[in-house]
């Protein structure tokens, strides 16, 4: 369809009928001719303001859309940063009250898990990846329906996922995780976790999936995962000894282009 600045153009080309008309009938006059120059300058001006006009609109139509994305993220980033503050406030308290009843040892425990955590992000926030690094880290403020648990090996790198592909690796990590969220079912009795496993392979990376809860239409989840792959990628073959387990299980292959 047309839009407004292409009928601007057809109509300003369209008028140069008439005094194009004019210096056929009278060819041997100078005045059409002068009046088919002056009209084709006022045609081209008249064009060239639409041009602006429509450039104008688009650029404040994109700078408005920057706005809204900017907005966007700006509002993600404070809900991941509220839950993260909310999760620290809460081992604080648990580590207070085991301090204050002097139970050391449940105290150190309580340590020991803030720095497994903080390590756990810190090695997702490096993993090579800001779109995926952002989607695991601020997975908990669009879902609530399972929780995930992101992890990556201790000797996976950035310049792994760099190797294999930073943008395929967000593509296929993120279809993986989706295709679990449609079909977790509202939490009931079992909380649903989804755990996700990043680690090295030959000449690649690895994805392991895992999940534990309600879940529904399993049937089309390998094909689901199977449509964000590429010629480079595999989907592993489920356990034949355990059948529901394996329904609930995925793992996929990485391997680089190069």
């Amino acid at each position: 369809m047309l839009n407004q600045k292409t009928y601007g153009y057809v109509a300003a080309a369209a008028s140069l009928l008439v005094p194009g008309a004019a210096v056929f009938v009278w060819r041997h006059a100078l005045w059409p001719l002068v009046l088919f120059l002056i009209w084709a300058v006022a045609a081209a001006l008249i064009a060239g303001m639409l041009e602006r006009r429509a450039c104008k609109r688009d650029t404040d139509r994109a700078r408005e859309r920057a706005w809204r994305d900017a907005v966007k993220s700006r509002q993600d980033l404070v809900d991941t940063l509220s839950h993260h503050r909310h999760d620290w406030m809460n081992e604080l308290q648990i580590l207070y009250g085991y301090l204050r009843m002097q139970k050391i040892d449940k105290a150190i425990a309580v340590v020991d898990r803030i720095k497994e955590e903080m390590e756990r992000d810190s090695r997702i926030s490096r993993l090579g990846s800001p779109e995926l690094s952002a989607y695991l880290l601020s997975f908990r403020t669009f879902c609530d329906t399972m929780r995930l648990d992101a992890r990556v090996s201790e000797g996976l790198h950035g310049a792994c996922v760099a190797d294999v592909g930073a943008e395929r690796v967000a593509r296929i990590a993120i279809g993986i995780v989706n295709a679990y969220r449609l079909r977790a079912a509202a939490a009931t009795a079992e909380e649903n976790k989804l755990s996700v496993t990043f680690g090295d392979a030959e000449d690649g990376l690895r994805i392991d999936a895992a999940f534990v809860g309600d879940w529904s239409a399993w049937s089309s989840l390998r094909e689901d995962v199977s449509r964000t792959l590429d010629e480079a990628a595999q989907l592993e073959a489920p356990a034949a000894d355990d059948p529901e387990a394996g329904a609930r299980r995925l793992t996929v292959i990485i391997a680089s282009q190069s």
